[in-house]
């Protein structure tokens, strides 16, 4: 009985004490590296609010993005943020929290001074896109083609350099509004840029959202930390 009693309360110990592990990309400003070499970010600060007031232990982790959203389809304790809720995602994760809303832009060379009226005339020029962001999901539901419309590229940090420097192969990238403003306060050639079309994701907010296995249990608990956060800044 006695070890019994052992072995079950080292259990609750392990349940009470659970860990994840938390994933996410370099995404200034809602997230992004300090002079000190830390993660920080207003999405970051949101996370950390909430999970530092929880007893859930966790470790905060920056890759890529298709690393990153990779390793949140793979692995059953990890979670990400921020991430954009499409259709296409919709069971693929479980979605834990709300972290703000997002907007969206598609932007061209000021010298190129081209004009969109609709999203569909965006199919007659090529796109970057980073690949499995919410660009790239959002354009294959729409009807874009990898081998027709879009161009796939694993970091945003080459988009600026594409865009000034290799646009006969490309015209277009979607970018956040609020993240380009932030960018091109330290990226002068950003400001080559100029938004041609806005995109109707105001309805597609920021997640923090988990994979789609984790325990049940575990997922409440996170979803209980985030309303107590909310809470607390009322």
């Amino acid at each position: 009985m006695k070890l019994y009693l052992l072995i079950l309360c080292f259990a609750c110990i392990r349940v009470n004490a659970a860990e994840i592990t938390i994933v996410t990309e370099v995404f200034p400003d809602f997230q992004y590296i300090d002079e000190n070499g830390q993660l920080a970010g207003r999405s970051v600060d949101k996370v950390k609010s909430a999970l530092d007031n929880s007893d859930i232990k966790y470790t905060m982790l920056a890759h890529s993005w298709a690393l990153s959203y990779n390793a949140v389809l793979r692995d059953t304790n990890t979670c990400i943020f921020s991430i954009v809720r499409l259709p296409k995602r919709e069971d693929k994760f479980s979605w834990v929290a709300e972290l703000e809303s997002f907007d969206s832009a598609i932007y061209a060379l000021k010298s190129r001074n081209i004009r969109l009226k609709t999203l569909n005339d965006a199919k007659e020029y090529k796109t970057a896109v980073l690949r499995d962001n919410f660009s790239h999901h959002y354009l294959l539901e729409r009807g874009f083609s990898e081998s027709k419309n879009l161009l796939i590229i694993d970091s945003l940090d080459k988009i600026d350099k594409l865009i000034s420097t290799r646009y006969d192969i490309l015209d277009f990238v979607i970018l956040s509004k609020k993240q380009f403003k932030y960018r091109a306060q330290f990226e002068p050639k950003l400001k080559l840029l100029e938004p041609i079309l806005n995109l109707n994701t105001q309805q597609s907010p920021l997640y923090f959202a988990c994979n789609v296995n984790m325990p049940q249990s575990l997922q409440d608990r996170l979803s209980a930390a985030f309303d107590e956060a909310k809470k607390q800044k009322k």
